[in-house]
Order: structure tokens, then sequence, then C-alpha cells
């Protein structure tokens, strides 16, 4: 059985402007997408790994136009794990 909590991530991400299209989420920016077909994640991981990701991807994110839009993608998504892990 899948994670309740992907419905609650799948929402938060959503309402950040991601999109849901075969089963798949994608980032506003589409540099990253990912299905939530993990039966038992580790979402406090998983926040953690991104979160790592994102701040790598700051120094870079003024210099380029697509380290930025993965940047902004991955700062959404770790705000969504974020609110999701507090709930």
């Amino acid at each position: 059985m899948q994670d309740s909590r992907w419905s609650q991530l799948k929402d938060n991400l959503l309402h950040r402007g991601w999109t849901w299209r075969d089963d798949t989420l994608y980032a506003p920016h589409e540099t990253m997408w990912f299905k939530t077909s993990v039966e038992n994640p580790n979402f406090s991981n998983f926040r953690d790994r991104m979160s790592i990701a994102a701040e790598a991807t700051e120094v870079y994110a003024e210099q380029n136009v697509d380290q930025m839009h993965l940047h902004d993608d991955l700062v959404s998504l770790v705000e969504a794990l974020d609110d999701m892990l507090q709930n």
C-alpha cells in the first residue's frame, strides 16, 4: 500500500506550481520529475538530500539561468516536504 503522505506532498507541490501527468510530478521549470510509487519512503531523508542539492545549486543560480531554475525547483520541493513533515 502506498504511503498516504504522498498525496499530501503531491497537493503541496501542485500548489507550488508543479504539474501532474502520466503518474509523474514535474517541477515548474521541468528540471526534475519523479513518481510517487515508493511504498515506504523516507521523506525526512529525501528532504535532507534535496536540501543539500538546493544549497549546492545556490552558488551557481545567479550565473546561469538553468541553475537558477533547478535551484528554484529544488527549493519548492524542500518547502513542500517541510510542510508535509510538520503535519
